[in-house]
C-alpha cells in the first residue's frame, strides 16, 4: 500500500528561500539554490517516512504532507500509545540521523571530486546532522517535544501534556535567543514562532482532562461530527448528550456542548442555550460566544449580555447585537453604552429608532438629557 504524499506550493517557495540564502555569496547562485532545494525535499522526505512506514507496521493509515517549514505525517486508524507511539516518532529523526551517516561516508571515501556533486554531498551531511539535533530538542510540536510528551503522559496521564508544553514553551524562547545570538535569524524566528505556538497550546492544554483521551469519546465526537456533516441534526443530539454526560469536563465536554448549544440556537431554545453554555463561558468560539450573548438576551441577564456586547460585536458586526446591547445597556441604567449602541446599530442600517426608543426597556435612561437628545435627533 502506498503512502499518499501531498506538496504544498509553499514548501517550494520556502526551501527555495533557505537555498537562496545559504548560497547568495557564491558564484554560482542558482544552481547551488537547486542543489539547497533537493536536499531539502529528500532529506525531509526521507524524514516522514521514517515516521509514515512505522506508523503503517503498527496498523496505521499515513499520509504525507510537505508544508512551508517542513513535513507532516497524519496517521489515520486506531491511536497509538506508550512505546508504539514512541518508536513512530523516534524513526524519524533517526532516518534522518542515518541518512547523514550515509553520506558522511559518501564524503570520507574521497570518491565524489565534481565540485556540485561533492557540495550535495556536504550539504547533505551537515544539513541532516544540523536538523537531527535539532528536532530531538524538547520543544513541541518538534519531534524532541513529541517524545516528551510521550514519555510525559504515559507518568502523569493528561498533566504530561502541560508539562510538556510547558517546557517547550520555556526551551523555545531560550533557542529563539541563542540562535539570533549566533546570527541564525531564520531559525530564531522559527523558535520564536514555536513559543507563540506553545503559548496558545499550553492556555488550550488547560481543559485537558483525562476523558479527552479516551478513545471511545473521541471515536463518538468523530462519528457525531459525521452527522452534523452531513446535516442529520436530531440523530445527532442524543449521542452529543450522551457523550457529555460521559466526558462530564475538558475539551471534548467543551467541544459537544458547543454544539449541542448551536443546534438548540436553531430551534430558538435560548434557555437551553444559555444553561449550557454559561458554566463555560471562558472556553467558548466565536460562534458559541455570540450564541449566549443572544441567549443572555432572550432570559434577561443583561449583565452578561452587557459583558459579551463588545466582544460578540467584534466577531460580529451586525445590528441586532448592537440593538440588544442597547437595550441590556438601559436596563441596567447605563446611559452612555446604551447610546453607542444604538448609533452603532443606526450606522449599521437600522433607520427608524423611533419604534425602539419606545420600548419599556428604555424607561431606566428616558429622562436622561443625553438620551432624550437623541430621541429628538
Amino acid at each position: 500500500m502506498k503512502i499518499p504524499i501531498k506538496i504544498s506550493p509553499f514548501f517550494w517557495v520556502t526551501a527555495g528561500i533557505i537555498g537562496f540564502i545559504n548560497s547568495s555569496g557564491s558564484g554560482h547562485p542558482f544552481i547551488l539554490t537547486l542543489i539547497w532545494i533537493g536536499v531539502i525535499f529528500v532529506s525531509i522526505l526521507v524524514h516522514e517516512y521514517g515516521h509514515a512506514l512505522t506508523s503503517r507496521y503498527f496498523g496505521q493509515q499515513p499520509r504525507i504532507q510537505l508544508i512551508a517549514f517542513g513535513g507532516l505525517t497524519i496517521p489515520e486508524g486506531k491511536r497509538l500509545r506508550g512505546w508504539r507511539e514512541f518508536l513512530v516518532v523516534l524513526n524519524g529523526p533517526l532516518f534522518g540521523f542515518l541518512l547523514f551517516l550515509l553520506f558522511l561516508f559518501i564524503l570520507s571515501t574521497g570518491v565524489v571530486e565534481n565540485p556540485y556533486a561533492l557540495y550535495t554531498v556536504k550539504i547533505f551531511t551537515w544539513v541532516n546532522l544540523f536538523w537531527t539535533v535539532v528536532n530531538l530538542l524538547p520543544v513541541m510540536p518538534l519531534d524532541g517535544g513529541q517524545l516528551l510528551r510521550v514519555v510525559l503522559e504515559s507518568i502523569f496521564g493528561a498533566k504530561g501534556l502541560k508539562y510538556a508544553i510547558l517546557t517547550g514553551l520555556i526551551l523555545s524562547v531560550v533557542c529563539a535567543l541563542v540562535f539570533f545570538f549566533v546570527g541564525y535569524f531564520l531559525v530564531g524566528a522559527i523558535f520564536f514562532l514555536f513559543a507563540f505556538q506553545n503559548f496558545d497550546a499550553y492556555r488550550k492544554s488547560k481543559v485537558v482532562t483525562e476523558s479527552d483521551r479516551r478513545e471511545d469519546l473521541t471515536g463518538a465526537l468523530k462519528e457525531i461530527e459525521d452527522l452534523l456533516i452531513r446535516e442529520q441534526r436530531e440523530e445527532a443530539i442524543p449521542k452529543l448528550e450522551e457523550v457529555r454526560q460521559k466526558a462530564k469536563q475538558g475539551m471534548i465536554f467543551n467541544l459537544t456542548t458547543q454544539y449541542l448549544a448551536a443546534l438548540k440556537a436553531e430551534k430558538h431554545d435560548y434557555q437551553a442555550v444559555y444553561d449550557l453554555l454559561k458554566p463555560i463561558q471562558k472556553h467558548l468560539n466565536a460562534e458559541s460566544q455570540i450564541h449566549l450573548h443572544r441567549a443572555a438576551y432572550e432570559v434577561k441577564d443583561y449583565s452578561l449580555v452587557v459583558e459579551l456586547a463588545g466582544p460578540s460585536y467584534q466577531l460580529l458586526p451586525d445590528p441586532h447585537i448592537a440593538l440588544s446591547s442597547a437595550e441590556a445597556c438601559a436596563a441596567l441604567a447605563k446611559v452612555e453604552p446604551a447610546i453607542g449602541w444604538l448609533k452603532a446599530a443606526h450606522k449599521g442600517g437600522v433607520d427608524d429608532l423611533t419604534s425602539i426608543l419606545s420600548k419599556e426597556v428604555f424607561d431606566p435612561i428616558r429622562n436622561d438629557p443625553a438620551f432624550q437628545k437623541l430621541q429628538e435627533n
